[in-house]
């Protein structure tokens, strides 16, 4: 009598157990790559951001001018303003750049605006210098995870200030501005930029 051939139960156990344990190595191999990288995701995606904050802060400093502005209301604004906002502050100045892309000649000053808000770095840009109430802004998120701006700023007499234009002092642009941010997991980002040329 000849036997036919096949596996036997235990023998397909056996294989059943094999495959079992090698789909687990796999799928925890496959778990961890992707969060790999979705991990190098965020971490792209953070340094872009800083990235870009940087440069704008960088670009829009060093093309400062020291035109006043009148805002929605009329009321005349000085070139470089910084005030203090609860835990952070609010930087306003008028900045050069490149001048716009149109036939007619068009001015290539405009006033921007920096502050955080709701954990983000906010960045915004009036279309126009003086501003007739409900005037049109472009706004951008720079960075997120925010929890403070700090800004301090080079004076003449070389010290250091929280807040611009001083009172009593002639209207001028501060020299440097030192930027801090504090972000949400508490480490801190500081920058140093000169103003104007």
């Amino acid at each position: 009598m000849t036997r036919s051939r096949g596996f036997t139960l235990l023998e397909m156990l056996v294989a059943i157990a094999i495959f079992a344990v090698v789909g687990a190595i796999a799928y925890t191999g496959l778990d961890r790559a992707m969060a790999i990288r979705a991990h190098l995701k965020a971490v792209r995606v953070r340094w872009q951001s800083r990235g870009l904050a940087y440069y704008r802060l960088a670009e829009d400093l060093s093309e400062a001018r020291g035109r006043p502005v009148r805002d929605g209301a009329g009321t005349l604004v000085p070139a470089f303003v910084v005030r203090r906002m609860g835990r952070g502050v609010r930087l306003n100045f008028t900045t050069g750049g490149t001048p716009p892309l149109q036939s007619r000649p068009a001015s290539d000053l405009r006033r921007v605006d920096y502050t955080v808000m709701h954990g983000r770095l906010i960045w915004r840009r009036w279309a126009v210098l003086d501003r007739a109430p409900g005037a049109h802004r472009a706004q951008e998120v720079l960075m997120r995870g925010v929890r403070r701006f700090q800004v301090r700023l080079l004076a003449s007499n070389g010290l250091y200030v929280r807040t611009w234009p001083l009172a009593g002092q002639p209207a001028a642009d501060p020299s440097a501005v030192k930027v801090t941010l504090t972000l949400k997991d508490g480490r801190h980002i500081r920058w140093l930029f000169p103003v104007g040329r």
